[in-house]
């Protein structure tokens, strides 16, 4: 194996060395025969021979064998299938069996949605925790965790291996119990908080830092009571480019507030009424993606007599301008349902890029409490930042990584300089009868929409199942409108993951149901069919309009015609969707054209369109390497000036 320095930047060459073993001809079928045949073996053998085939493989790897020797391969995939079959009275498909071993090799596996990745990762996280080191396994929300945690437990026992789960609920002491299992299941942001925590627990200044890490030395013991993890040793990432890629430019920021009304709500309430004086052009303007700022005038205008109070207020925390810009960003720049929503009086975030609302993110700078002024809300008080790392730095902070997803074409480049990672697809087991159907583009969303109801009723009428992907939360009420003034019943996602959104994905296969979401909701829950909706054609997913990443539109027509049900998709385009507005007005212009004409005769946009998304990609991916490089000399400032003497540094 190629060794990788935690500070290395670029670790293509590890991607490379792991992508030449994957293309070995006919390596992974012979793997997969050899674990069969062992699995075979194993099927006569009491209970007590698969803890010792356990017992066996940990003593040979904690020796120092290297657990991604074929062997080691061969006989860990053997004991994951018989225990799934004894367990879950399940056998491992090929495909599953393929997806595990190349994961097991610290590699990214593509597996088309609906194959069973929650059973695959299995065969990495038994592999993984044959080191006893201990092992993670990260999914994109607590609820998922617990899923597959609670699915997999039996077989993970039958093994010998132990298993632990955390969620936000989870105390002290259940996460130190949890952590202390060979493999511990959790949200991919819980792990990285936890980590957090380990690192302020013995680490509450700069200046107690030598003596607190002489201090661990000397008693070792009480600092091992004290820490949740047992450090970073191995990862297995489900959705991996939702986790790593799309969340990356998301810092984890561990913080605390104190409780009750924000000591500056007065000034906050203040600047929102000095924000309605003032007018775009004459005092502020607009810059960047989401910036204000005053004019000469605007300035002039915001420290006139009127404001003397807010001036020199004594619970201001930044200058009074700030406040005022603050409040024009809140008015102007961020709407309701789009960028956030209001739930239990308090400001919660949406995702931009999923729809999923998280309620355990606050913007800084006062952002956050000039929106709570705005809607009228109790304003919190700010939060102060206790201990932050970049996404990046995190998971490239693991000894090993791997993980799968349905969408990983397209990440290629990044996931092998960023983390070292191959990618490799693996074939569908059946044939996909998915048929997608050619795009539909209108001039504007009035008729879009008109459209998109017309062709789910018409679906509906012969039995089959609907579901309608929209980008934003104010998007799925807007199309749940139209729905209701047509008659037609359905169900709405609001975009928190929890069991009874499972459920409700879970019934969108039903003959005549129909279904609105966000593009993410959930995600990772299977949409069985009834026998019904099988013969009338499937399930029939509507793509509202295309998002930034062509991922997010593949992931989201995915949905459909999984492991060889029948389904079929369709996308439907307007003039003044955001990606052709913001991104490619010229393709808005020869929609323009053609305003006279049916809808059968508009362009064929297709093309355009994920030449678009290419470009957008690319431009995220340059920014995340940015990001990447910026966090490395971070990283070096901060290294070179543990080596300083404490009072040098200071001058």
């Amino acid at each position: 194996m190629i060794a990788i320095s935690p500070t290395q930047q670029d670790r293509s060459a590890l991607a490379r060395q792991t992508k030449r073993l994957l293309r070995q001809p006919d390596w992974l079928p012979s793997m997969i025969g050899r674990a069969r045949n062992v699995a075979q073996s194993l099927q006569d053998a009491p209970p007590t021979d698969l803890r010792r085939h356990t017992e066996y493989l940990r003593r040979f790897v904690q020796s120092g064998q290297d657990p991604r020797t074929d062997s080691v391969l061969v006989l860990s995939a053997a004991g994951v299938v018989e225990a799934i079959r004894r367990s879950l009275g399940l056998t491992l498909f090929d495909v599953q069996i393929h997806a595990g071993l190349i994961v097991s090799l610290g590699a990214v596996a593509e597996m088309q949605t609906g194959e069973g990745k929650t059973l695959s990762v299995a065969i990495p996280a038994y592999t993984a925790s044959l080191s006893g080191a201990g092992v993670h396994v990260a999914t994109p929300t607590d609820y998922l965790a617990k899923r597959d945690h609670e699915k997999l437990k039996p077989a993970f026992e039958l093994l010998g291996v132990s298993t632990g789960l955390v969620i936000d609920s989870s105390t002290t002491t259940e996460k130190q119990a949890a952590y202390r299992a060979d493999i511990t299941y959790a949200a991919a942001n819980t792990f990285g908080f936890d980590y957090l925590r380990d690192q302020i627990a013995f680490d509450a200044g700069d200046h107690h830092r030598r003596a607190k890490r002489f201090y661990s030395l000397a008693k070792p013991d009480q600092r091992q009571e004290t820490k949740l993890q047992r450090g970073l040793s191995a990862v297995i990432v489900d959705e991996i480019d939702h986790v790593l890629i799309d969340d990356a430019v998301s810092p984890l920021l561990l913080s605390g507030s104190k409780d009750g009304q924000s000591p500056d709500a007065p000034i906050h309430v203040a600047a929102k009424e000095w924000a309605d004086r003032l007018s775009v052009g004459d005092d502020f303007e607009f810059f960047g993606r989401s910036q204000v700022r005053l004019t000469d005038q605007g300035f002039d205008r915001v420290y006139d007599s009127d404001a003397s109070t807010w001036i020199v207020h004594p619970s201001l925390i930044r200058p009074w301008h700030e406040y005022v810009i603050a409040a024009l960003r809140a008015k102007h720049l961020y709407q309701r349902d789009i960028h956030f929503v209001v739930r239990d009086e308090s400001v919660q975030i949406v995702d931009s890029s999923t729809g999923r609302v998280f309620q355990d993110r606050t913007w800084s700078d006062g952002l956050q409490q000039a929106i709570e002024a705005r809607e009228s809300l109790p304003i919190q008080p700010e939060t102060q930042a206790l201990a932050r790392i970049t996404r990046q730095r995190f998971f490239r902070g693991y000894r090993f990584i791997g993980g799968m997803t349905g969408t990983a074409t397209g990440c290629e480049s990044e996931f092998a300089s960023v983390y070292g990672l191959a990618m490799e697809t693996v074939p569908p087991r059946l044939p996909s009868k998915r048929v997608e159907m050619p795009i539909q583009v209108s001039l504007d969303k009035d008729s879009k929409w008109a459209m998109i109801a017309e062709q789910t009723e018409a679906m509906i009428d012969v039995g089959r199942a609907v579901l309608i992907g929209t980008l934003s939360i104010a998007e799925s009420l807007e199309v749940a409108s139209v729905l209701e003034s047509k008659g037609i019943g359905f169900e709405l996602l609001n975009g928190i993951q929890d069991a009874d959104e499972a459920a409700l994905v879970a019934l969108a296969g039903q003959s005549g149901a129909v279904t609105v979401a966000t593009n993410l909701a959930g995600r990772g829950t299977d949409i069985p069919l009834s026998d019904e909706v099988k013969r009338a054609g499937g399930l029939h997913v509507i793509v509202t309009q295309k998002h930034t990443l062509a991922r997010v539109d593949r992931q989201l027509v995915g949905r459909c015609a999984r492991c060889g049900d029948p389904g079929s998709s369709q996308t439907f385009v307007s003039a003044d969707d955001a990606l052709v507005a913001n991104h490619a007005p010229w393709i808005a212009r020869a929609i323009g054209r053609y305003s006279n004409s049916p809808s059968s005769e508009m362009p064929d946009v297709s093309k355009n369109l994920l030449r678009v998304q290419t470009r957008q990609q690319q431009a995220a991916s340059a920014s995340r390497k940015r990001l990447l490089a910026s966090d490395h000399d971070v990283s070096k400032l901060w290294s070179s000036s543990d080596q300083t003497p404490a009072r040098c540094w200071q001058l």
